[in-house]
């Protein structure tokens, strides 16, 4: 039997990929890149390239070719600012293509399917602290303030649905997601990755969201081992409505985060420049995710802080660009820079 992971060259599925072959499960990666990168080639049994989901046939084909598969990993998403750039698209791609997956999904008679929803599901009406992904099933016509958020909504609507034809959905809310890789995509959370590059540099940096607004984010490490959970949970263990679950982490301010670096980069130099889309997003999302019904359910808490995440990105960027050694002293006081923000 085979996982299949569809959007398996992006973010998540790329260490989904990884966390699963580490334990020995056979996978089946398809993504809409012509050719998959070479380190996730020799961990998948099998791989299908070219797959848009906006392309049902596309995607029959692949439920055709393997009928071994009993789990789906439906990744295929753009990210807030990616949607907010170009809605229309976004939305055939994560709606219509939710919808193309469940009916393949159907026509072959695979029943578990696995979702990454997102803290941008949560609008100016939900808790600010503690929010659980029950809430959104509670609150089902709140106004989560974008397009992104009305998409994720609407994928939920298709996996009600799906349930109620003998499916087995589960989702998880994602917060921001932080790791020492070199690259990213264009979401609002990345603000943080963006900041630890230019610090790596020793770079000045710009930053596009309120300083003192927190927001949730997680280590990659553990929200592989968060879905991982959801994904071998049994059905009697998930209680929660609709099966969904948040996945915490760590929750922090982007001037916490500075403060943190300086501790290693203390001449760390930042300037603010609101992005309209990063800044509206940011006060839109809860501070704070609950760990309880994870816990409870899945066995999940996570278990990497600020102060871990920030020594673990800086040291992958240094081995890889090599720079001036950083300072393990106390950060300097705070500056006020020429443009008159003091961060």
């Amino acid at each position: 039997m085979s996982v299949l992971i569809i959007g398996a060259a992006g973010a998540v599925g790329k260490r989904l990929v990884r966390a699963l072959s580490a334990r020995g499960e056979l996978i089946v990666a398809a993504d809409r890149m012509p050719c998959l990168p070479e380190q996730l080639k020799s961990m998948v049994s099998a791989s299908e390239t070219n797959v848009d989901v906006r392309d049902a046939h596309a995607l029959n084909r692949v439920f055709e070719r393997h009928p071994e598969v009993h789990t789906v990993w439906n990744l295929a998403a753009p990210l807030s600012v990616e949607t907010a750039m170009d809605p229309a698209v976004a939305r055939q791609v994560t709606v219509g293509g939710m919808g193309n997956v469940l009916s393949a999904m159907g026509r072959s008679g695979v029943r578990k399917l696995l979702f990454t929803d997102s803290i941008g599901s949560f609008g100016a009406r939900a808790p600010r602290r503690q929010c659980t992904a029950r809430w959104l099933t509670e609150n089902p016509t709140q106004d989560p303030g974008s397009d992104y958020g009305e998409q994720k909504r609407d994928c939920r609507n298709l996996l009600r649905k799906f349930a109620l034809r003998g499916g087995d959905p589960r989702w998880a809310v994602l917060p921001g997601v932080l790791h020492s890789e070199a690259a990213w995509g264009k979401g609002t959370t990345e603000y943080a990755l963006e900041a630890l590059k230019a610090a790596s540099r020793r770079e000045p940096y710009v930053c596009p969201v309120d300083p003192d607004v927190p927001l949730p984010m997680v280590f990659a490490d553990d929200l592989m081992r968060g879905l991982l959970a959801l994904q071998d949970a049994s059905e009697k263990q998930l209680r929660e409505p609709e099966r969904g679950y948040a996945i915490p982490g760590l929750s922090f301010t982007a001037r916490e985060l500075f403060a943190e670096i300086r501790r290693h980069v203390p001449d760390f130099e930042v300037t603010v420049d609101l992005c309209p889309n990063m800044s509206k997003f940011a006060k839109l999302w809860p501070d704070t995710l609950s760990a309880k019904e994870p816990y409870a359910d899945l066995g999940y808490s996570p278990q990497v802080g600020l102060r871990e995440v920030v020594e673990i990105v800086l040291a992958a960027h240094a081995e890889r660009n090599p720079a001036p050694h950083f300072s393990m002293g106390m950060a300097p006081p705070e500056q006020v820079l020429p443009s008159g923000v003091a961060v």
